[in-house]
């Protein structure tokens, strides 16, 4: 019987859902920026493909991971400014925690590539930050309090 794996994936389908629209969503960055590079300087390929990564993320996520099905613009509205402002947030904390855990000494290569150890680092520390950010102040479940500090 499969209720096992079922009990599991029903406990659990938010944060399995959540997974795997991240890989979705780098898979939507790659192949963006690759299309862009052809036709535009590397700067904008990445800041472009970056923005419909994004819009992607908050789409698949509204819909599919936190199951938030108001389309009312008021509601829509709110969630965006949060969604895109929180990943902005952690987009920045990106660019400054990784060079100094890379200078504090998470300098060892892994798979021959300069920095990686701290890029993986802060990579798993922003999604969990990412993750309980979508939660908690972008699509909260009616009747949750809104968390009120970070």
């Amino acid at each position: 019987m499969i209720t096992g794996k079922s009990t599991f994936y029903v406990k659990h389908k938010e944060l399995i859902l959540y997974c795997i629209v991240g890989v979705s969503s780098v898979v939507v960055n790659w192949l963006d920026y690759a299309l862009m590079i052809r036709v535009m300087p590397m700067f904008f390929a990445n800041a472009f493909s970056w923005g419909l990564t994004l819009l992607f993320g908050f789409l698949v996520n509204k819909i599919y991971v936190f199951e938030s099905r108001c389309f009312q613009w008021r509601v829509v509205k709110r969630e965006a400014i949060t969604f895109f402002t929180t990943r902005g947030i952690t987009g920045c904390l990106e660019l400054v925690a990784q060079p100094q855990l890379y200078a504090m000494g998470m300098d060892r290569p892994l798979f021959g590539v300069e920095g990686l150890e701290a890029k993986v680092t802060v990579c798993v520390v922003l999604s969990i930050i990412n993750y309980l950010s979508t939660k908690l102040l972008v699509f909260r479940r009616p009747g949750t309090k809104r968390m009120e500090s970070v």
